[in-house]
């Protein structure tokens, strides 16, 4: 019988505390020196040294390595977390210290602003060097442009992977969930298949990560879409959808998804061949009207931040529908 029917209990804090963490990771967003992901990027690091020393190891041995790697940095610490749940006499504060510990995109905006600021200075070299915390392929062949076009590729694919995939579970599984997979996408991000030494270390994360960052990637394609135009992000799709299979591998379906929304929103080419550790990685070209400027950087920003906007709304929205229906009912 409908008056017999509740609003699960559990479903009304958490897109509230979602809203609340997303504010004071905004507002007081903690220094890159004291956030516990830097301390878990040392860690995660020095495993990776420890365990990899040898990447010309036979590929089966790197993978049963880079699996029991993944489980020794992940399980005794989300253990210990979750005892530590159990036990909390208020679970949803835990829940939202968990979801702030897992949001460090201010960092990200911050060092991408100060890239920005350096290439309108004429300062090439100098932005090469800032770039190596957003960027993991070779820089110092990178021109002003570019390098403009390599950071609005990754802030769009981090904006997705960072904080729309750590919302997103937060919202089905609470803190916990949230923080399990910031932890993997770190030691993905570390661990990195695209390189010589994490080609096959680093799959098996990278396999699980791109599985847990599908959701994201496509909430930030069908936003970019419908913002900018289902069409005109289906017609550059479409035109630049010229990818062999070796550049399909090395761009992903998503990935490649969502830059080309990207570009069609922007108004701007991306994509195009990458080194990592002095090899050549073949891309797809996606081509627009001009080439990415150092202005852009911050009109990717923006695309972000409309992204990150809407999901916030949806969590609104959620609010607002159980309070009608407490009132209501």
């Amino acid at each position: 019988m409908l008056y017999n029917l509740h609003w699960p209990q559990e479903l009304w804090l958490t897109p509230l505390l979602l809203l609340v963490v997303v504010l004071a990771s905004v507002l007081l967003p903690l220094p890159a020196a004291y956030h516990p992901l830097t301390l878990y990027r040392y860690f995660a690091r020095a495993l990776g040294q420890k365990v990899n020393p040898d990447p010309n190891r036979p590929r089966q041995q790197l993978y049963i390595s880079g699996t029991l790697a993944l489980l020794v940095a992940t399980v005794p610490l989300l253990a210990l977390v979750y005892s530590l749940l159990q036990f909390s006499e208020l679970p949803q504060l835990f829940d939202a210290l968990l979801l702030f510990a897992c949001l460090d995109w201010q960092q990200r905006r911050s060092t991408a602003l100060q890239i920005q600021q350096t290439l309108q200075r004429n300062q090439l070299a100098l932005a090469r060097e800032q770039a190596a915390a957003l960027l993991l392929r070779r820089r110092d062949n990178l021109t002003s442009m570019g390098l403009s076009k390599a950071l609005c590729e990754s802030l769009v694919l981090r904006s997705s992977s960072e904080v729309i995939a750590t919302l997103l579970w937060f919202l089905a599984g609470g803190g916990l969930a949230a923080l399990s997979y910031r932890l993997l996408l770190v030691l993905q991000q570390q661990w990195n298949s695209k390189t010589i030494a994490g080609r096959h270390f680093g799959r098996p994360v990278s396999l699980l990560v791109q599985l847990l960052s599908a959701p994201a990637l496509l909430f930030s394609c069908s936003c970019l879409a419908l913002h900018y135009g289902i069409r005109r992000c289906w017609r550059q799709w479409r035109t630049a959808n010229q990818l062999t299979a070796a550049q399909r591998r090395n761009f992903g379906a998503l990935p490649y998804c969502l830059l080309c929304c990207a570009a069609a929103a922007l108004r701007r080419s991306l994509g195009g061949p990458v080194y990592y550790d002095e090899v050549k990685r073949g891309r797809s070209r996606i081509t627009q009207i001009q080439e990415p400027a150092a202005a852009d950087i911050s009109q990717a920003l923006k695309l972000t931040r409309q992204n990150h906007l809407t999901l916030l709304t949806l969590a609104a929205v959620i609010i607002l529908l159980q309070l009608t229906w407490l009132l209501n009912y």
